[in-house]
């Protein structure tokens, strides 16, 4: 049967955690991940990108010339695409990217994705994740026994004002909670840290979905 250790605050050993196989078999389905990384990104950005055409440009009201007589070519408006500060042409108009893939699919990818955390040993669960001090260096601290410079995603479920002001600040890390987690989360970060409720929270989110 799969299972994970699981440290106490000190990085010693005080137990050992099963898991599901069925959601931490170590297959990995990178189509999907693929898949669902790219949907993630499209549904963030704005499409906020506006340029004006001829008919929104200010101006171009008045003939600028008249049309013979002058040596100079034809124009009509000097709002035209063709002159400076004139309108564009075909350009960027506000849209929205968002589109979604399969329930099905998104449940597989967020499997694959912890899958590829468990392959790589990228996974940290400690006993109880708490800071009660609230200050960043007694937070700093913890982490610093568990990685070194990496990107940790703490998936941490009814945290205290205190734990959360406390790891707020501190650079590459990112706290979410287990129902908010997303295969973009997990693939983003190098490590994922949990205390073993929150990642028991997670397990059964995911089994539910199997």
């Amino acid at each position: 049967m799969a299972s994970i250790k699981v440290y106490g605050i000190d990085k010693k050993e005080s137990e050992e955690m099963k898991l599901n196989n069925k959601i931490f078999d170590k297959k990995v389905n990178e189509s999907v991940l693929q898949q669902a990384v790219r949907m993630y990104l499209a549904n963030r950005r704005k499409g906020s990108a506006n340029t004006k055409t001829k008919g929104e440009v200010r101006g171009g009201g008045a003939k600028p010339w008249k049309q013979k007589g002058t040596g100079r070519a034809r124009a009509g408006s000097n709002s035209s695409p063709l002159w400076r500060k004139g309108g564009v042409t075909f350009g960027p108009k506000p849209r929205d990217f968002h589109y979604s893939i399969p329930k099905k699919v998104k449940d597989l990818a967020l499997r694959s994705a912890v899958n590829v955390k468990y392959k790589n040993n990228q996974i940290m669960l400690i006993d109880n994740l708490v800071v009660k001090s609230g200050k960043t260096k007694d937070a700093a601290e913890i982490f610093s026994k568990f990685c070194q410079g990496e990107k940790v995603l703490v998936v941490k479920d009814k945290i205290s004002e205190n734990t959360f002001r406390s790891m707020r600040n501190l650079p590459g890390i990112r706290v979410i909670s287990s129902s908010s987690v997303s295969t973009y989360d997990i693939l983003a970060h190098d490590i994922l840290f949990s205390d073993k409720d929150s990642f028991a929270n997670f397990s059964n989110r995911m089994m539910r979905k199997v």
